[in-house]
């Protein structure tokens, strides 16, 4: 007979609090995430880096592939007692408080007590840890076990160069133990740039070469000088913030998608983030549509310098995009001008590094335009480079079109649809982008390509059977895209797409419907589907993002800005697009004859809320919007701080 199974212990849950993520329990899988678009640490259930990975921007394969590394963390494993671990048992919290990014692992076993404090610097390559022990006595034996550098043994100060990594990446450690009042180690681990940046630099075509002295770590030196620095940062950072009057497992969940969409990229890196950031190798560390689609938008007015780091990748990539159409037409083709097929995977040298059955999704070349449209209208590229990209992505599209004679709509045939299980003609999201691109940006002129439909909406390709759908397809010709005629059947559309979608798709899909069902109205369809897209994917501790309901890998970017975009273009009604909204509360002129309206259309869970310094062309404002008994919703824009 098989052993009886083991009674199920019931989790322990923390009391909800706005600004602190808390587990409970030692034993929860998925280890704590720190990371700053420079390196990410896991960090375990026991504060300590012990068989957890680690990842840094600079430290790609430069051929090939191109694939992240996975790196053995070189974070401590924490305290010796009597030459073992103290056991992570009885009393345990682990808890982040997103104020200041700050990690706390407590537990008691026994008489003894272990307090951890970890900090990631927000913008360099630096992490410090402050253990603490409590309810030692004379007899015990204490050590710190330093990981691969060795254990303390009899010394009180240790400091050492370290090399990490395959490319040997020089960095410094620095641990000081005291005794008094109680055993205290502060451990601070700085890293320099990876050797390695000489290789990706290469791959790209730009010859770079090492400065003298490059490779060396910072030189923060003390766990409180790394403490007060990012607590500095932090503290800027949050004057920027969405307060919600509502459930606090709302509010809390929206400063979570913030916290970690802040901290996923750096606008110093050279690369843009990919969908699970530097978290874990899942997509191999590799650029998709997410960036600019899924991630750029959440942040664009939130945080824009963080947000740039994703169009400044494309335009760095643009030679390479180049090349990647080059590389597909036949020989002996020389003139094909700046035409520009932006891969569906990209990397360190910004060439294509999909295999082959997925490079067809071509809808990607137009995903780049619509993003550096953005970034241009709100001022955080030049117009340039916009117009530059866009007219790079028409000749791309152009030489994938099939031209009829006179009379007939342009096709694209043989392509991956928007939903990933299709492959076929015309898909409706990519043949729009197309459409979007040859326009210069507007849907202002009649349609050229030829868009699938039936009598009742809008399909999402041709041949369209209205079964089954792996995410969010037809649909996102209403938002992102706003395509006018299409935004006039949302209604039919949202009712005939979002039932066929299978359950276990990305988890993006549910943010944008909705996104879309607020804009029409539906304010309780729309509730239910944004806290359904963050509730079930974010099960893990500290409310780390899984890419659906039944995977396990954090931490998700591409989840969490979808669910941010609900917040701020379907519940807070900001729409950015050639002409002001009519009926908006509040609308600004920005570049390129765009305009950036506010609507709102409230929960009716929220009774108010504030979006404290956003930024638009370089000025901060403060939207204020909350419920009337009748009508619409009351909002007020003003200077911010």
């Amino acid at each position: 007979m098989p052993p009886p199974a083991k009674p199920r212990v019931a989790k322990k849950e923390a009391p909800l609090d706005p600004w602190v993520l808390t587990t409970l329990n030692a034993d929860d899988e998925g280890p704590a995430l720190l990371w700053n678009g420079l390196v990410g640490f896991r960090i375990g259930r026991d504060a300590s880096g012990k068989g957890q990975p680690f990842f840094s921007i600079d430290e790609y394969n430069s051929t090939g592939e191109e694939k992240i590394r996975s790196m053995t963390s070189p974070l401590p494993n924490g305290f010796l007692v009597d030459g073992k671990p103290v056991p992570v048992t009885g009393d345990y919290r682990q808890s982040l408080d997103m104020r200041t990014s700050e990690l706390s692992t407590h537990w008691q076993s026994g008489a003894i007590g272990v307090d951890c404090v970890t900090v990631l610097h927000p913008s360099k390559k630096t992490i410090a840890q402050r253990w603490t022990l409590t309810g030692l006595t004379p007899e015990h034996l204490l050590d710190f076990d330093l990981g691969s550098n060795g254990k303390f043994g009899k010394l009180t100060m240790f400091e050492s160069d370290i090399l990490v990594g395959p490319s040997k990446m020089k960095g410094k450690v620095i641990a000081t133990l005291t005794q008094t009042p109680n055993p205290t180690v502060e451990y601070v681990l700085s890293l320099g740039i990876s050797p390695n940046i000489v290789g990706m630099a290469e791959a790209r075509g730009l010859h770079a070469q090492a400065q003298p002295g490059m490779d060396r770590a910072p030189s923060l030196e003390q766990f409180s000088m790394v403490e007060d620095e990012t607590k500095s940062v932090w503290k800027e950072r949050w004057k920027t913030d969405i307060e919600i009057d509502g459930p606090v497992e709302d509010q809390q969940a929206v400063r979570s998608f913030l916290f970690y969409l802040r901290s996923a990229i750096h606008p110093g890196a050279g690369m843009s983030v990919s969908p699970f950031g530097l978290s874990n190798q899942k997509y191999n560390g590799h650029v998709f549509w997410d960036a600019d689609v899924w991630i750029f938008p959440a942040l664009m007015l939130i945080d824009p310098a963080e947000a740039k780091a994703i169009p400044d990748y494309r335009i760095a990539t643009l030679p390479t995009a180049i090349r990647n159409q080059m590389d597909t037409l036949p020989p002996p083709t020389q003139n094909i001008g700046n035409y520009a097929k932006f891969p569906w995977e990209s990397s360190v040298s910004g060439l294509e590094v999909a295999p082959e059955n997925w490079r067809d999704e071509l809808h990607i070349i137009g995903d780049v335009a619509w993003c550096m449209n953005q970034a241009a209208a709100l001022g955080i590229e030049p117009q340039a480079e916009a117009l530059s990209i866009m007219n790079a992505s028409a000749g791309a599209f152009d030489r994938k079109t099939i031209h009829f004679e006179k009379g007939h709509e342009l096709e694209i045939h043989g392509i991956t649809s928007i939903d990933e299980e299709h492959h076929g003609d015309n898909d409706l999201y990519t043949n729009l982008l197309a459409q979007w691109v040859a326009n210069y940006g507007s849907w202002h002129t009649a349609p050229k390509y030829h868009l699938p439909q039936d009598a009742t909406s809008f399909l999402t390709y041709d041949d369209d059977k209205i079964k089954v759908y792996k995410q969010a397809a037809a649909v996102l010709s209403i938002y992102p895209l706003q395509y006018p005629p299409a935004e006039k059947e949302a209604k039919i559309m949202m009712d005939r797409f979002p039932p066929k979608v299978i359950p276990d798709g990305p988890a993006m899909t549910e943010s944008i419907h909705a996104l879309i069902w607020a804009r029409i109205g539906e304010l309780e369809k729309a509730y239910a589907a944004w806290q359904k897209g963050w509730k079930q994917c974010t099960k893990q501790p500290l409310m780390l993002f899984t890419e659906n309901r039944q995977r396990k890998e954090t931490y998700f970017t591409t989840g969490a800005g979808g669910s941010l975009q609900t917040v701020l273009f379907g519940f807070f009604g900001f729409r950015l697009d050639s002409l002001p909204e009519q009926g908006a509360a509040w609308s600004k002129q920005l570049r390129g004859n765009n305009w950036l309206s506010i609507k709102p259309n409230l929960p009716l869970q929220w009774k108010s809320v504030k979006v404290k310094n956003f930024t638009v062309l370089g000025h901060r404002y403060t939207l204020t919007a909350t419920h009337r008994p009748t009508g619409p919703d009351a909002a007020q824009v003003i200077q911010g701080d």
